[in-house]
């Protein structure tokens, strides 16, 4: 399962802080709103005023901003909350469906694997109890939003880490310019300064020799008035041209966010392994056993993968048993995965090369 909570950053045009703006109130609503949602329990419905909807609505308008994450990793709680207490009154199928959601959007959630573990339990000793409980699975609708909102914080991820060090490198590079620039102002104002000084007293001097060469001829000349002193003609100096910031339009944020949808895996596969259909169709928890070569192979060969069934429910539940198997082997390994439909095929998972960025940076390449 991909860890889709990471610290979001400004976008990398925006170079300098703006004042507070339309947007700015914008996100600020939405954080108030997530929160209100959390605390009422409304973490994903009713339909148009729920918690999961405004992250889902604060990630597609602001993709790189960091304080959404806190607020996902309540979400998350609050529904690993919910279904302990569904385990507490036997209701499995709805501790699972609440299980689920966790997964897909927020799998650090911090209790989600041994509310899982707890579950599996469970669902071992009573075969019929797991089967009934995927029949109360999430809608198709319900599903496609999870997912879209796990591909987008995956994305985030790949471009917060290249982002923060960007930003930190440019910040240095711009104190060190505005403090070379600080110096040279300093050393051009005093040499200004040192140059008026010089011309006034030079000014000042010429303007002296001249009263006492106009005071001599004055008592050679009577009849002659003496000149006036030239003027002393002090130059200021030019004021700066103001300099120009340039600040990320609205229209970038929003290419931004549309490039998400084009994202697709396109590399060569490197293997492929074939799935149990029966165990797949039956909700099987043994699968996780027979998935232990495929796992062995993406840990040694760092590969992500695409998971080929014939419809999302059967991805969902079979990338869920993906991610528990690679936490046997390696827990800080986080798998990177997308899905393809295999209509009228048996269900299969290829490997492919590692992605050193993410789909949708290979997509605008």
């Amino acid at each position: 399962m991909k860890n889709i909570l990471m610290p979001l950053w400004l976008s990398a045009a925006v170079l300098v802080s703006v004042p507070a703006d339309a947007a700015t109130e914008s996100l600020e609503k939405l954080l108030g709103g997530i929160k209100a949602d959390i605390a009422a329990k409304r973490l994903s419905s009713p339909s148009g005023n729920n918690a999961l909807e405004k992250i889902d609505a604060f990630r597609e308008e602001a993709p790189f901003d960091f304080r959404v994450v806190p607020l996902t990793y309540e979400w998350g709680e609050a529904y690993v909350a919910l279904a302990e207490s569904a385990i507490a009154s036997k209701d499995y199928a709805k501790a699972q469906g609440y299980l689920d959601k966790v997964w897909l959007v927020a799998s650090l959630t911090p209790g989600l694997e041994d509310a899982q573990a707890t579950l599996d339990k469970v669902y071992k000793g009573a075969p019929a109890v797991a089967a009934k409980a995927e029949d109360k699975g999430p809608s198709k609708e319900e599903l496609a939003r999870q997912k879209k909102l796990a591909e987008a914080a995956a994305k985030e991820k790949a471009r917060v880490e290249a982002e923060r060090k960007r930003k930190a490198e440019e910040e240095k590079r711009l104190a060190a310019e505005a403090k070379k620039q600080a110096e040279a102002d300093r050393k051009r104002k005093a040499e200004e300064e040192r140059l008026r000084r010089a011309e006034a007293e030079k000014a000042e001097k010429a303007a002296a020799a001249k009263r006492v060469a106009d005071a001599e001829k004055a008592r050679t000349q009577q009849a002659k008035p003496a000149a006036a002193p030239a003027p002393v003609v002090v130059q200021k100096p030019k004021p700066e041209a103001p300099k120009v910031i340039a600040v990320a339009s609205r229209q970038q944020r929003s290419e931004v966010s549309g490039l998400w949808k084009d994202a697709k895996e396109e590399s060569a596969p490197l293997a492929s392994y074939p799935v149990s259909a029966e165990m797949l169709s039956e909700r099987d928890r043994d699968i996780v056993d027979s998935l232990e070569p495929v796992c062995k192979a993406i840990l040694d060969n760092d590969a992500s993968v695409v998971v080929h069934t014939s419809d999302k429910a059967d991805y969902r539940w079979l990338t869920v048993r993906l991610t528990l198997c690679m936490r046997r082997l390696d827990k800080t390994f986080r798998l990177r995965h997308s899905y393809e439909s295999v209509a009228d095929a048996e269900p299969f998972v290829s490997l492919h090369p590692s992605r050193e960025v993410s789909l949708v940076r290979q997509s605008t390449d």
